[in-house]
């Protein structure tokens, strides 16, 4: 099979720390960032040392956009920021679209080196992505290994906090400008040659010091370079060699008691962060559009009681045909539906979606909304207290019945007609005047996969995510009619769905028949996996070699071996 494509780093992320721990995640030239800056609307912050590449990928970042750009330069004695640079940036920003400004702040002497930091805002209005770290120019050359740059999303207080930080800076920092652009180009002084020569040294010793040791103890007054490299080899292949029996030292980070993520459970916190859980909230909702009456309104006992058995009166008066009101409802609890067919099921009554689905999702409820406020509006004919006026002798005489059916005397009172009237009236225009579709709430969710606590079980609602996710293009491709009554297409839909480059969507590509007919396997296979007594962390992983296409034999093993394990540890504790 053939493999899948690596994935851009997801946040948060850190560089020049590998991200799949096999290569370095800054690719030559490259910004690291590249894919977020790329989807961002606005781009601002601090950063140091621009040079002319630095200058270009803010050209072609800002070239043909409406993206904005708020960006403070630090610069210092000797930098490689020169006249140049400010000069073309100067350009930029009397080119570039309104909102897009530089600005100078020098550094005071000593004052250490200067901080990078830049903040992404996207087009959904999703919390901002911060980027800060030690590398200078955008992260565009290979950073030192001292240089740590970390991605992540910030949270409301987070982002206030920054902002604050940021409009003060930008206070202190210098309009960029003709005069201000003129920078002295300064070259730091450099040191003799023997002394670099002995640098030079000293960083070679320090990028292997056990080398180093061994080199004072042994060879002391070698100067030979092929001797020297030939002892360099051979230390370096003894230091790598692990004592035969010995266990594996820990990482330092797992020393002070950080936790490792193995491929699995970072696959999973991978996805996680890729989407949000959704939620339907129906207190923000427009009311019923019948209202409730109590008994009393009749001159009833809301509750009677004979012994232990208690008779409760409700009534609820509505001004739309039996039809019409079940179709307003409809479109009051329209939400459920639509994320029911575009979400997936994370826990009762929660939902969770990936963040490339949201939009789509927005767009099918603002659909369903202009269609609910059009039918409304037409069945009402716009004015909510003349269409309840027209049906007061109706309603009039709808109540005088009631009231007859459960013994009243006499007749009602004008004033409560009246008064049941007006609450119709302002029911049907709040309807009128706010959303008919009920809203939803989406938040972005953590999960600790490590079993560390009794009576915790981590990995059961990712077991039921993952499932999820291995399921809806499945069952997309082979009943294609569970999307119906969506406006947007199939094909959006399932590239939307389609986080973890799933087999199954290749196929479809080559050929739907076969997609189908695959899709109805691998249905069945989920189901088993997911009726099996495995662990669920287990499930998760056979659901990854499905989504991952791998073979029904390889797939069945790993299941039949764990199912084993598990029978076998049981037996043994007994």
């Amino acid at each position: 099979m053939e493999a899948s494509k690596t994935p851009e780093p997801s946040l948060p992320f850190v560089w020049p720390i590998p991200v799949d721990g096999s290569e370095s995640s800054s690719d030559g030239q490259g910004v690291p960032f590249e894919h977020l800056a790329a989807d961002a609307r606005s781009i601002a912050g601090i950063v140091s040392d621009i040079d002319a590449s630095g200058v270009v990928w803010l050209e072609v970042l800002l070239r043909g956009t409406k993206r904005k750009a708020l960006i403070v330069l630090a610069v210092y004695a000797g930098c490689p920021t020169r006249s140049e640079h400010l000069t073309r940036l100067l350009e930029l920003q009397n080119r570039a679209t309104e909102g897009t400004e530089f600005r100078i702040l020098p550094m005071a002497a000593g004052a250490g080196a200067p901080a990078n930091c830049l903040t992404l805002v996207s087009h959904d209005n999703s919390n901002p992505v911060c980027l800060f770290g030690a590398t200078p120019n955008f992260g565009i050359p290979d950073p030192d290994p001292t240089q740590l740059n970390i991605a992540f999303r910030t949270d409301p207080a987070l982002e206030d906090k920054w902002g604050s930080w940021f409009d003060s800076t930008w206070a202190r920092a210098a309009r960029l400008t003709e005069a201000t652009a003129g920078i002295p180009g300064l070259i730091p002084a450099t040191g003799s040659a023997d002394a670099a020569k002995h640098w030079h040294e000293y960083c070679r010793l320090c990028s292997n010091p056990e080398q180093g040791e061994t080199q004072q103890e042994e060879e002391p007054e070698s100067l030979d370079p092929d001797v020297e490299e030939s002892t360099t080899s051979s230390a370096a292949e003894e230091a790598t060699q692990q004592p035969p029996g010995k266990a594996t030292q820990r990482s330092p980070s797992e020393s002070i008691g950080l936790r490792k993520l193995d491929r699995l459970a970072e696959r999973v916190i991978r996805i996680l962060g890729r989407g949000q859980q959704v939620t339907v909230v129906y207190g923000g909702a427009v009311k019923p559009l019948d209202v409730p009456i109590s008994a009393r309104f009749f001159d009833q006992d809301p509750e009677k009681r004979e012994g232990t058995v208690v008779r409760r009166q409700t009534f609820r008066i509505a001004a739309f045909s039996k039809e019409d009101q079940k179709m307003i409802d409809t479109y009051r609890k329209a939400s459920r539906n639509v994320i029911t067919k575009l979400a997936l099921p994370f826990e009762n009554g929660l939902y969770w979606m990936p963040d490339e689905m949201v939009p789509i999702f927005k767009n099918e409820l603002s659909e369903m909304e202009a269609e609910a406020k059009a039918t409304l509006i037409g069945l009402v004919q716009g004015r909510a207290d003349t269409f309840v006026e027209n049906k007061r002798k109706q309603i009039e005489e709808d109540l005088k019945q009631m009231y007859r059916e459960i013994g009243g005397k006499g007749e009602l009172p004008r004033g409560r007609l009246t008064e049941v009237l007006d609450r119709l009236v302002r029911r049907i225009q709040s309807a009128l005047e706010s959303e008919i579709v009920a809203p939803v709430t989406f938040q972005r969710i953590t999960v600790d996969l490590q079993e560390t606590r009794a009576h915790e079980a981590p990995w059961a609602q990712m077991e039921r995510l993952v499932l999820a996710l291995a399921r809806f293009p499945r069952r997309v491709i082979s009943r294609p009619k569970i999307l119906s009554g969506t406006t947007t297409d199939q094909k959006s839909i399932l590239d939307a769905m389609n986080i973890e480059d799933d087999a199954i969507l290749k196929v479809k590509e080559n050929s739907l028949r076969d997609a189908t007919r695959q899709s109805d396997w691998d249905l069945d296979q989920l189901e088993r996996i997911a009726e099996s007594d495995i662990k669920e962390r287990d499930k998760c992983k056979a659901y990854f070699m499905i989504i991952d296409g791998m073979a029904s034999s390889e797939i069945r093993q790993f299941v039949s071996e764990q199912w084993s394990q598990q029978r076998d540890k049981a037996t043994n504790l007994n």
